[in-house]
């Protein structure tokens, strides 16, 4: 199996770069769908694909892939949070900001947004994001959230970025995952696929208090 989820990468890479016609969607639907199947190997069951995947992505995941880390302009859009305490404050409000300008670690946020659940900023994390707004949108209706872009706004080194975007009168942070980044975090789950089911969490990190 591992064997066979190391070639949907390949091929991910691959549409990402040398197919044309070949789409975002495209690749981060394949991306996803492997992200997916590695979170299934190690956890076996029905009715736990969201907590399994992002138990995956938090608690396997290397630090560089910052995969618990708080999405700050999602806090926004969802009104948890006011722009006045956030990077897009000070005459900011157009700039492209990238991952580490603005998102926070799961501790800092909490600490910084006392006032916003701790069950609200969980589900603002990478993890939870890529589950819920490319896994889904994608698996579902071949379209991500409205709050997903898919222009990477920014060339430099960077796991996300956001830009803004007028709709209907209210401004969006839209918010990108870089195909680099889900690439290289899709390779590394693959890389550490179990050869054995392990025991479920008495609490996955997403139920967490």
């Amino acid at each position: 199996m591992e064997r066979f989820l190391r070639g949907r990468v390949q091929l991910a890479r691959a549409l990402a770069v040398e197919i044309p016609g070949a789409s975002y969607a495209d690749v981060v639907l394949i991306i996803t769908a492997v992200l997916s199947a590695c979170a299934s190997f190690r956890w076996p069951g029905r009715g736990i694909d969201r907590k399994r995947f992002v138990e995956l992505l938090v608690l396997h995941s290397p630090e560089q892939f910052r995969t618990s880390w708080v999405s700050i302009p999602a806090l926004i859009n969802g009104a948890f949070i006011s722009e006045s305490e956030t990077p897009y404050a000070g005459g900011n409000a157009d700039r492209i900001f990238r991952d580490h300008e603005t998102d926070l670690s799961f501790d800092e946020a909490r600490t910084r947004y006392g006032d916003v659940p701790r069950s609200e900023l969980r589900k603002h994390s990478y993890a939870s994001l890529i589950y819920e707004w490319l896994r889904c949108g994608y698996a579902h209706r071949y379209c991500p959230h409205e709050n997903i872009t898919h222009v990477q706004p920014s060339t430099r080194n960077a796991r996300v970025s956001y830009i803004s975007r007028s709709i209907g009168g209210q401004v969006k942070r839209m918010m990108t995952f870089h195909l680099d980044y889900l690439l290289e975090l899709a390779e590394h789950h693959v890389s550490i696929v179990p050869s054995a089911a392990s025991l479920r969490p008495a609490t996955w990190w997403i139920d967490r208090p």
